[in-house]
């Protein structure tokens, strides 16, 4: 307990400046209501899904049981969805859908400010920088926006992880690379958080490395270990992007047609400067800008002092990052290729970062050490007042969200999938929407009362010999079916060529009396995936046990 008080007492301020930061970010957390955002109930939808996935037996959840009014959707196999399990739980441990939101956002926030000041101390070795990165990243207005605007709660899970990222490129950069795990740790993170996120991260990663091409492709104990870092990484992630990847080789999906195009959203040079009122969401933070002009207080110093180019590198790869993000980047040549990226000022979150540890680092060597506390109590208060303007502009909108808001008497709900790219092209959505019974019919149009279990099975008496029936749910690879006859268990043909892209389940001239089970059993590369990542993960954690135990028994010899 001694201990615990003497450490209070001497990072008090790292204390007192992170609660004050975390709660302010979190303030509209405090309103009675839920806040809303662009898919914010999408991604209710999805907590809900995994919730109701889990109760009916599924482990991974791969078919959100209740999209699309029970037809299930596969939101799980293609959108990453590991730390929603968190908000799932505590659904099932009785908390409100609000409730449950809400604490997880607020996770999220402490998630963002711990692990930058951690991996900002890592890279500066000073405390005082460290706090100004984490309060610039926490209550920049990109942070925010996804919170409470866009809705965006998976660009909000990648904050915990681009200071991983940026802290790996720094060590790679102008250290001897020895903590890849943080790297690893980090892309880890970005896939099974936000796709997107982390394809921006591979992008900044990818050209600064080329960038730095001698220091790190030429060298080959630092790509040794890179490449080992990149391997790994995958291992640990395969239980996603392999599954991922078969389902898109399965069958043709909306994501294979673009709602969007990158160039159309790139932002104009008012975006940046934070003065077009109309896209406010999508300015650039003003008050940013205005401490990079810091750099320019830099003392001089000799030609080639490492300090200043480390300084000069934040800041140039921030702006390059920043630039990016605007119309003047070729966007016309990149888009067959990163479209998918939809959105350029996606690049705001890392060139924040990037930029935001430049302006620590200018104060650390502007002030040296002299008025650490003032100057993280100043930007503090800078970014207060930027997030407060931005507060105001974007009005933020509140509801209440009820306990019943995802049932069958509100199926509305079921149906807020956003551009819907993980549904199949070949089904209308809006002959679900439109019609909101769900039957199974034969190829003779005769519909047949059918039960619900678990794993998405429908359950149904069949006597009719050879013929086909639709089963209501939406085809994804790895439904089975299943024909029984007393002990006769008898595997059937399921296909994708149902009505409006049901699972078809084709029967044959022997099949005269009998119970049908059609079900989501999942594919034998899910299930070697999931069995391989685990492995490695295991694999992983035991080395690094392995590694302190190592370093600790080492230290205790020195003594």
């Amino acid at each position: 307990m001694k201990k615990i008080i003497d450490w209070v007492k001497e990072n008090y301020f790292i204390l007192a400046i992170g609660i004050i930061t975390i709660l302010y970010v979190a303030s509209p957390l405090g309103n009675a209501r839920l806040h809303t955002g662009d898919d914010f109930s999408y991604h209710l939808l999805r907590i809900e899904n995994i919730k109701e996935g889990l109760l009916n037996g599924q482990f991974p959840v791969r078919i959100g049981p209740i999209f699309l009014n029970h037809r299930g959707y596969a939101s799980s196999l293609f959108y990453p969805e590991l730390f929603l399990y968190i908000p799932a739980v505590f659904r099932l441990l009785g908390m409100t859908i609000e409730g449950s939101y809400k604490l997880f956002a607020l996770l999220m926030i402490i998630g963002c400010f711990v692990s930058t000041y951690l991996c900002v101390k890592g890279m500066t070795k000073n405390k005082y920088s460290a706090l100004i990165v984490a309060v610039i990243f926490s209550t920049c207005q990109y942070h925010i926006a996804n919170l409470y605007v866009r809705g965006a709660v998976g660009e909000a899970q990648s904050f915990v992880f681009f200071p991983m990222v940026v802290y790996g490129i720094y060590d790679l950069i102008y250290g001897d690379f020895k903590k890849p795990w943080v790297m690893g740790l980090g892309f880890w993170g970005l896939m099974f958080s936000h796709s997107i996120s982390l394809v921006i991260a591979l992008c900044a990663m990818a050209g600064i490395c080329l960038f730095h091409f001698k220091t790190v492709v030429l060298n080959g104990k630092k790509f040794g270990k890179l490449i080992l870092t990149a391997v790994v990484t995958l291992l640990c992630s395969i239980g996603f992007w392999l599954p991922m990847i078969e389902q898109l080789l399965s069958n043709e999906f909306y994501f294979s047609q673009p709602w969007t195009t990158v160039t159309d959203n790139a932002v104009g040079l008012i975006q940046i400067f934070g003065a077009g009122y109309y896209d406010y969401t999508y300015n650039f933070d003003t008050m940013v800008l205005l401490m990079c002009l810091l750099f320019f207080l830099l003392p001089k110093t000799q030609k080639g002092d490492p300090q200043r180019k480390q300084i000069r590198w934040f800041y140039i790869v921030g702006l390059v990052l920043l630039f990016v993000a605007t119309r003047y980047f070729p966007w016309q040549i990149l888009q067959p290729v990163l479209n998918n990226i939809q959105f350029p000022w996606r690049f705001y979150a890392i060139a924040t970062l990037f930029l935001a540890v430049g302006i620590a680092l200018t104060v650390q060597a502007k002030w040296q050490g002299r008025y650490g506390k003032e100057t993280v109590i100043a930007v503090l208060c800078l970014m207060v007042i930027g997030s407060n303007s931005y507060f105001e502009k974007a009005n933020i909108d509140y509801v209440k969200v009820e306990e019943d808001a995802f049932t069958e008497d509100n199926c509305w709900y079921t149906f807020q999938i956003v551009q819907k790219e993980w549904l199949p092209k070949n089904i209308d959505l809006s002959l679900f929407e439109s019609d909101p019974t769900r039957q199974v019919v034969t190829d003779e149009e005769l519909s047949l009362p059918y039960t619900e279990g678990e794993k998405m099975s429908i359950v149904f008496d069949y006597s009719w010999g050879e013929g086909w029936c639709d089963v209501p749910v939406v085809w994804y690879k790895g439904y089975t079916a299943h024909y029984m006859n007393g002990t006769d268990v008898v595997p059937l043909t399921v296909t994708n060529e149902g009505y409006n892209g049901y699972v078809r389940v084709y029967f044959d001239d022997t099949m005269t009396g009998g119970t049908v089970i059609v079900q989501y059993t999942g594919t034998r590369i899910q299930k070697a995936s999931l069995a391989v990542n685990l492995l490695a993960a295991a694999g992983v954690l035991g080395w690094g046990a392995y590694s302190v135990y190592r370093r600790r028994r080492a230290g205790r010899r020195s003594l």
